[in-house]
């Protein structure tokens, strides 16, 4: 029997059939989740890892152009004052040996000059990419 025009749905029959829903829709949306961390990789050059366990949440970047594994950034949700916590413009660079060396290199004034942390990754791409060609002889 289909619902009158108006009214919901009937509620699911069982239990069974909330939870076989509750399941397809995690595997989905981690499916989509997945798509979404593959997209960002393959548009920015960069593998972003959330580390949401720790407080504040921080992100784990690495670029496609990395010399090792190991050398990557990690960004931090700032603290904002209470109702405030939409208003964040820009992550924090925390200190990581990948980090120190970047902080010495003149185009770390896109972060602390210009205030923009896009243009600062864009750079460490374009930095990294150019070590990556001439080092290849490509």
């Amino acid at each position: 029997k289909s619902p009158l025009p108006g009214k919901p749905p009937p509620p699911p029959q069982s239990g069974l059939d909330a939870q076989k829903l509750h399941r397809r829709l995690k595997e989905s949306f981690r499916e989509q989740i997945g798509k979404f961390r593959e997209g960002v990789y393959l548009l920015t050059g960069f593998k972003i890892d959330m580390i949401a366990d720790t407080a504040p949440i921080r992100f784990k970047v690495r670029s496609v152009f990395a010399e090792r594994e190991e050398d990557h950034l990690v960004f931090a949700w700032p603290k904002m004052p209470k109702g405030e916590e939409h208003n964040v413009t820009m992550l924090d660079l925390l200190d990581t040996p990948q980090a120190q060396l970047l902080t010495q290199d003149p185009s770390f004034e896109y972060m602390t000059k210009y205030k923009s942390l896009p243009a600062f990754m864009a750079n460490v791409q374009l930095d990294l990419f150019a070590k990556q060609t001439l080092i290849g002889g490509g």
